[in-house]
């Protein structure tokens, strides 16, 4: 006899001691299939190719076919597979939940759609029939991958069967899913070092304190290496070490290697301490007096250093603060290739002796580098600083249509002039988007995972780029940096609601990509607000997102504001966060999101009205608005290299309100 047809019998005889042996014998025989699996696309048959092999004629074929092979092809992308006491429950790639109960009777699943659990003795069968269509799919194990059998049924047409073949997330074959995760991590992104603390424009020396983010949880020490050189090993956490930098300060190279109890390599991460950045630059060649059509003038000759990946956009000429000259063109040698010099030259009148030439190159990414000399011929040390900055009217409106003058600057008793304020279309945007795929997100998935596409696609522009950060009880980079929306989108819906919440090691994760890149600047962390698995120290993310201090959103949703449990579909998520936990975390983020200038969205989340959906979507608007009215600041400072650059900048205007300032290089 069937273990279903068993518990039915049962349960109508009234033996509870019975019934929960046959459960629980019942969940045994299951527990090998439960946890997240991916798609192999390979191994697996295409429903909408099965369904064109059936010979039909266009005209013949039920349109209903095709609409369910559609829609089969589009949710099969990944599956989780949940088990209860007493029911089972199947979470698709768009988010959709189908919980079943394990008594083997039929239950309504909504829209008119029932769906029963039928067991042999080596799979698990679920049949669910709709108006006009029924489909029965099939689960069990084999190799060590998921196999799973669909056969569908339209009315009166031949039936349409194909096969799906899913592997455990990132590789793992591990037949234990609370640990498919963890043990998957490849080793490459077991640690990161956290730089250290420094200002802007500062360079280390000295003593140094270095801090880690452990993300492969078999770590249990950690080498660190000083120019090759090995200085300290740890074997406890937090695994961070002090080590002692040349004074003078010069270019160092840390690195630190992680290994298992077994001694086992694990990953390794390294970092260059007090680099400089010599793939752009721009240096002025020559300087030399002319006749230029019977007049005395100046031939300016510049040459500008580009990486392989960048493009040229513009390169300036100003005698002192006067723009003199512009050029565009580089006979193709601006656009991308290999690494390569551009000669640029440029005819100005001649000027007085205490004049300065200085020449800017600007890349299309929105980096810009320069170079001055005075006309007497001794060099002078004249940098650009460009500072992201988000200014709002008295009603916390991002303020459009701003101009130097709007700004005041004052550093080391100074008051430089601001050069110019460049708009969000000059300067590429790098947006980081964080999303806790813990437990607790269940029941909001498949609409947060819609906004979020939408909100991807409506954002990001031509040479804006973003990547996507996976948390829960671990961290993962699900998506590297990239400018394809499409990419990114596909990279969201393989992201699946499995494990606990390590907030804090997402946050900390996400910020650490930031390292170099150029660009305006903008994270977007999407939660439910509590931590429970970091296996990093609060203050190292806090630290790292006041020095960064680029603007993090949070989108706290808040399951718990409608009861200690929320349902979808009948699937049950219990969330025993307490009121109090719930706004000490609240209260972190409050104080992160003023700190770097984002700003901290509670939605309570009822999952039986769409109401919150809406409020989802409102809040993305609302970010969108933020970073389409971002601006760059730019001003020119003298003080020597390694000065910390530490401005005290305001607004001119009462009615404005410098709401963050983030400078564009805070971290290296």
């Amino acid at each position: 006899m069937q273990l279903l047809e068993r518990l039915l019998d049962l349960e109508n005889a009234r033996d509870p001691s019975g019934v929960g042996q046959a459960r629980s014998q019942l969940l045994d025989r299951l527990a090998d299939l439960a946890g997240p699996w991916i798609r192999n696309e390979q191994a697996s048959e295409d429903p909408r190719l099965e369904v064109e092999r059936m010979g039909l004629a266009p005209e013949d074929a039920s349109p209903t076919v095709h609409e369910l092979a559609e829609a089969l092809a589009d949710r099969y992308g990944t599956v989780m597979i949940r088990l209860f006491e007493d029911a089972v429950a199947l979470l698709d790639s768009r988010g959709g939940t189908r919980v079943l109960s394990l008594d083997g009777r039929r239950h309504p699943l909504g829209r008119g759609v029932g769906g029963r659990v039928l067991e042999t003795e080596d799979r698990l069968a679920i049949k669910m029939v709709g108006a006009g269509w029924q489909r029965l799919d099939a689960f069990f194990k084999q190799q060590g991958r998921l196999v799973r059998t669909t056969e569908l049924v339209v009315r009166s047409q031949p039936s349409v069967k194909f096969r799906t073949i899913y592997d455990r997330p990132q590789g793992d074959a591990a037949s234990d899913p609370r640990h498919a995760r963890s043990r998957g991590s490849a080793p490459s992104t077991a640690l990161r070092i956290v730089p250290p603390d420094r200002r802007l424009g500062e360079r280390l020396r000295g003593r140094v304190e270095i801090q880690t983010l452990i993300i492969d949880p078999l770590v249990a020490e950690v080498e660190f290496f000083l120019d090759g050189k090995r200085i300290r090993r740890a074997r406890r956490p937090p695994f961070t070490t002090r080590i002692v930098l040349a004074d003078p300060p010069r270019e160092q190279r840390l690195e630190a290697l992680a290994r298992d109890r077994e001694g086992s390599y694990r990953g390794s991460d390294e970092i260059v301490l007090n680099q400089i950045d010599r793939l752009f630059a721009v240096r002025l060649a020559q300087i030399r007096s002319v006749q230029a059509n019977g007049v005395p003038a100046i031939r300016v000759a510049a040459s500008v250093s580009l990486p392989g990946s960048a493009t040229l956009q513009r390169v300036e000429f100003y005698r002192s603060e006067h723009l003199v000259a512009t050029r565009h063109s580089f006979d193709g040698e601006g656009t991308p290739g290999t690494a390569r010099t551009v000669a640029v030259e440029a005819l100005i009148e001649e000027g007085r002796p205490d004049d300065f030439i200085r020449v800017v190159a600007r890349l299309a990414d929105g980096r810009e580098r320069e170079d001055a000399k005075l006309l007497q011929g001794s060099e002078i040390d004249i940098r650009l600083v460009q500072f992201q900055v988000l200014v709002t009217d008295h009603d916390g409106n991002p303020a459009g249509r701003l101009s130097p003058e709007h700004f005041a600057i004052r550093e080391q008793g100074m008051e430089p002039r601001a050069v110019d304020v460049h708009t969000a279309r000059d300067v590429g945007l790098v947006l980081g988007l964080a999303i806790d795929s813990s437990d607790s997100m269940l029941p909001t998935w498949g609409r947060l995972k819609q906004i979020a596409r939408g909100f991807l696609r409506s954002t990001l522009t031509p040479g804006d780029r973003a990547f996507l950060v996976d948390f829960d009880d671990t961290v993962s980079l699900a998506q590297p940096l990239t400018g394809d929306r499409q990419l990114l989108s596909a990279r969201l819906d393989r992201l699946i609601p499995f494990g606990g919440t390590a907030l804090n090691d997402g946050l900390l994760f996400a910020l650490l990509q930031y390292r170099r890149e150029p660009g305006r600047r903008a994270l977007i962390v999407v939660t439910d607000g509590f931590d429970e698995h970091s296996r990093s120290r609060p203050h190292q993310s806090t630290d790292l997102a006041r020095r960064l201090g680029l603007p993090i959103y949070f989108i706290e949703l808040d399951a718990a504001a409608e009861s200690a449990a929320t349902s979808i579909d009948g699937f049950v998520a219990a969330n025993p966060t307490s009121g109090r936990q719930r706004r000490q975390a609240r209260k972190r983020l409050i104080e992160i999101s003023e700190q770097t200038g984002g700003r901290l969205f509670h939605i309570a989340v009822d999952a039986g009205t769409t109401g919150w959906t809406d409020r989802i979507r409102e809040v993305f608007d609302l970010i969108e608005a933020d970073l389409r009215r971002q601006h760059v600041l730019t001003y020119y400072r003298t003080e020597p290299l390694g000065t910390p650059i530490e401005p005290e900048i305001r607004m001119t205007r009462q009615d404005l309100k410098l709401r963050s300032v983030v400078p564009l290089e805070a971290i290296q």
